[in-house]
């Protein structure tokens, strides 16, 4: 990168949706599969109760085998459905969450979870105008589900509807204002609004409610870093590290920074740790071959180069 040019290119933010990565445990561990001589109705609990304990082992594939043995026998029909598709979610098996999802919605017009789960699946399997309004079901239903606001803020904001997605992050922080991620988002949609100023002081007031999220250090780097400020830029994707060793993408604008701040040497050093990680990334190359050239390492230079246009031609038409 030429230092005298202002600012490295700002990536499209889609970080921080609060999607569940998580399922519901139980810490009853059923050993036996299914009881003998027992009646219907205890049966049918054992399925439902090993399913979740199953879960809570890691045996996801397992537990959706035995969360259909409890739907078959009628046990909690919506609760096993909803329980199946968290699974199926799990193990991004979206169709067949959608489906359960689906029909615990029927079964129970009023649940508000399998709105907000099938607005998760429909999410991830890019149908985002079938998120929104699965979001907006569950927000029907109980109009303080926080979580439900949150994602479709995420939803909104991808799709630039930037005004209606700081809307739906508004509410959330009203509900639940010590919820420093909430703030993190609201400052990305800020920001692609074009009000840094706001952007900021989300940042900023979501690192005074957690001096350790990552996510706020990453997003005002950033900005200082799209501003050609690479020294404060350099000092949070430094902390962002600090916190999350390793983290590609704020190795690979840590080190835009250093560049910036005529540190070809450290810029390498982060070039080549992305590179080690994803070697695939042609852009990474070209721009490593730029800190050798001002290194005054022309060998490297030019084998980086090549590197880079042997990956995508079209950096070779570059003057």
């Amino acid at each position: 990168m030429n230092p005298s040019r202002k600012g490295f290119p700002v990536e499209r933010m889609t970080r921080g949706l609060l999607l569940p990565t998580g399922l519901l445990s139980v810490v009853i561990f059923l050993g036996a599969c299914s009881p003998q001589g027992g009646s219907p109705a205890l049966e049918q609990r054992v399925f439902l109760d090993e399913a979740r304990a199953l879960l809570t082992e890691g045996e996801t594939a397992l537990a959706i085998d035995f969360f259909t043995r409890a739907i078959a026998n009628g046990e909690s029909p919506v609760e096993a459905r909803l329980e199946r598709a968290r699974a199926h979610l799990a193990m991004e098996q979206l169709p067949q969450a959608i489906e359960d999802l689906g029909r615990a919605i029927k079964l129970d017009p009023k649940k508000a979870d399998a709105y907000y789960y099938l607005g998760v699946a429909k999410a991830r399997s890019k149908d985002l105008a079938g998120a929104i309004e699965a979001y907006g079901g569950a927000i029907g239903v109980q109009p303080d589900y926080v979580k439900a606001y949150a994602n479709r803020a995420g939803v909104l904001g991808g799709q630039g509807k930037v005004k209606e997605a700081i809307a739906d992050c508004d509410t959330a922080i009203r509900l639940d204002p010590y919820n420093a991620p909430f703030l993190v988002n609201r400052g990305i949609f800020y920001k692609q609004s074009g009000n840094i100023a706001r952007a900021l002081k989300d940042w900023d007031a979501a690192l005074e409610l957690d001096s350790k999220l990552a996510g706020a250090y990453f997003n005002r780097g950033m900005h200082y870093g799209a501003e050609g400020d690479y020294a404060k830029a350099l000092g949070d994707l430094d902390t962002v590290l600090e916190l999350q060793p390793g983290d590609i993408r704020a190795l690979r604008f840590r080190a835009m920074a250093r560049h910036g701040l005529e540190d070809y040497e450290g810029a390498v050093e982060d070039f080549s740790a992305v590179l080690k990680r994803a070697p695939g990334q042609a852009g990474v190359w070209l721009a490593r071959s730029k800190a050798w050239e001002e290194i005054g390492d022309q060998e490297k230079a030019a084998a980086d180069r090549l590197k880079a246009v042997s990956l995508n031609p079209a950096l070779g038409e570059e003057p």
